[in-house]
């Protein structure tokens, strides 16, 4: 079973701004650009799907049923492509498991908390996937793939274009629900203890049951494919998996940090407990003007659902250091590493 989730829809991590000459420089090899298409068309094909089963909004739904159409136009087009001209590039049968287990994550959730995550992944996914066809378009190795990818442009910009609007407004309605929430949880527990954060356990035998979620809890879904910054707001890398050992102590989170669109990363093991969990506004706010009582007021707003959407997970650290970091090994990749030396 593999482990490295990475969190990308053709990759769910910042855009790339480069400049042509920094494309040209760093444009993929045919290979991996079909290789990393195809699974794109195919994850975004059945997220669509997904999008128009599951999705709250009509916007969303409207917007996955073209993700649909659209994306099953282009593998067909990339698919003649491959067939009819000579290129040296196999396409994929499957989805791999890191879109594997991101549509996974999308099937268990529901209503307006999926439609948020599936287009703040559109969004994400876009601007990966628009700097991608950039990057062949300008230095590719095969001219008519340069071709087909200069003339599908327009339209991943298009949708790039169409995601952020509808994202926004899908981002709207999850505020506009989550103050009534919170109004609502305020009345139920004005006279409970609801200022208490650890996890309430019931005991049940010989074992303790934990009850509810705290505020200050993370669930792996949660931390899976969320970016990793410092404190000037550097991207460093995403979350693609969490190490848990058998004592139930998370140990360590898996980041993938380097490459170029997701090709060439590397997977760098970091303590959990060197991670700090910000709100966003505390990353803004730079020159100290918020005051203690609006601090406080931000960080319960923020840690007021699951998924943390408003919290930034920080890393004291540089992206070169970070990328000069020892590769995290997997158990299997240490089995294959001793059996070469002992060849």
């Amino acid at each position: 079973m593999r482990r490295d989730l990475i969190a990308v829809a053709v990759g769910l991590s910042a855009p790339f701004l480069l400049n042509p000459a920094a494309l040209a420089a760093q444009a993929p090899s045919t290979s991996d650009f079909v290789q990393t298409v195809a699974i794109s068309d195919m994850f975004e094909v059945q997220a669509g799907q997904l999008a128009t089963e599951k999705a709250q909004s009509g916007d969303v739904k409207s917007f996955g049923q073209r993700m649909v159409d659209d994306h099953t136009k282009t593998t067909k087009e990339l698919k003649a492509l491959i067939a009819d001209k000579d290129i040296k590039a196999e396409l994929p049968s499957k989805l791999d498991s890191e879109h594997r287990a991101m549509l996974d994550k999308l099937t268990g959730l529901s209503g307006n908390q999926f439609d948020k995550t599936y287009m703040q992944g559109q969004v994400k996914g876009h601007e990966k996937a628009v700097s991608l066809f950039e990057a062949y378009a300008a230095a590719g190795e095969n001219a008519d793939l340069k071709s087909w990818a200069n003339d599908t442009l327009p339209t991943l910009k298009d949708h790039l274009k169409e995601a952020k609007n509808v994202s926004a407004q899908v981002d709207q309605v999850a505020d506009a629900g989550q103050s009534d929430n919170m109004a609502a949880d305020h009345d139920k527990m004005k006279n409970a203890d609801h200022e208490q954060t650890a996890s309430k356990a019931v005991a049940k035998g010989n074992i303790k049951y934990v009850t509810r979620q705290a505020a200050s809890d993370w669930t792996a879904e949660a931390l899976i494919g969320r970016t990793v910054e410092n404190a000037n707001g550097d991207n460093l890398g995403d979350i693609n998996n969490v190490i848990i050992n058998e004592n139930g102590d998370v140990v360590a989170v898996v980041i993938g940090v380097g490459g170029f669109l997701g090709i060439g990363e590397k997977n760098v093991g970091v303590p959990f407990d060197a991670l700090e969990f910000r709100t966003e506004a505390a990353m803004k706010d730079h020159n100290g003007q918020e005051t203690k009582a609006e601090r406080k007021a931000d960080e319960k707003a923020a840690r007021a659902d699951t998924e943390h959407d408003n919290m930034v997970i920080v890393l004291s650290t540089t992206k070169e250091d970070l990328e000069a970091a020892p590769e995290f090994a997997w158990l299997d990749q240490q089995g294959s590493k001793r059996e070469q030396s002992v060849q």
